[in-house]
């Protein structure tokens, strides 16, 4: 039951956020942001929170893998294969500076990084577009230890990184 309340909540929340907030407060004393990211909930709601926090130094997230919408924004790597998007005014407008280009964050560390596909491009949309980041800290998946670890860790030193300070960490 108690189980039940809380994703019952974590989904109400998600669906405040979603659907009324056309603008955010600013948070200024925010420095760490904890997200936890499941395949059933999109990251709609992403941009307006970290160009909301001007001062975050640590971005954390449970996982990668998330629901793909078209309304994902750009702190997102997906883009669903939709052919009506692609001819679409928006489409054609000049391209927005991406809210990762903006956030401050030094720190980033993931969680359950399995290095699906998914994963992978998103961790490209991160390394090519957080300017200030210095350590990025991946946790492995427990079902990817061991065998795979490095394999993942040559895979995420390919990728490539806007900024130079960058380093990257297997935990």
């Amino acid at each position: 039951m108690l189980a039940k309340q809380f994703v019952s909540k974590h989904q109400v929340f998600h669906q405040v956020f979603h659907f009324c907030c056309k603008s955010m407060p600013i948070f200024n004393n925010l420095l760490n942001l904890s997200i936890e990211s499941n395949n059933q909930n999109g990251w709609q709601v992403m941009p307006l929170l970290l160009k909301s926090c001007p001062n975050l130094q640590t971005l954390v997230f449970k996982g990668l893998v998330h629901k793909v919408t078209n309304r994902c924004g750009d702190a997102c790597a997906c883009n669903p294969q939709n052919p009506s998007l692609k001819n679409s005014k928006k489409m054609k407008k000049k391209k927005k500076i991406c809210c990762l280009q903006t956030c401050p964050v030094k720190v980033l560390e993931i969680s359950d990084y399995g290095g699906c596909f998914q994963e992978v491009e998103q961790m490209r949309h991160f390394l090519g577009n957080l300017k200030c980041l210095e350590t990025v800290k991946v946790g492995v998946d427990p079902d990817n230890k061991g065998k795979n670890a490095e394999f993942l860790l040559a895979n995420l030193m390919n990728l490539p990184k806007l900024s130079s300070k960058c380093t990257i960490q297997l935990l």
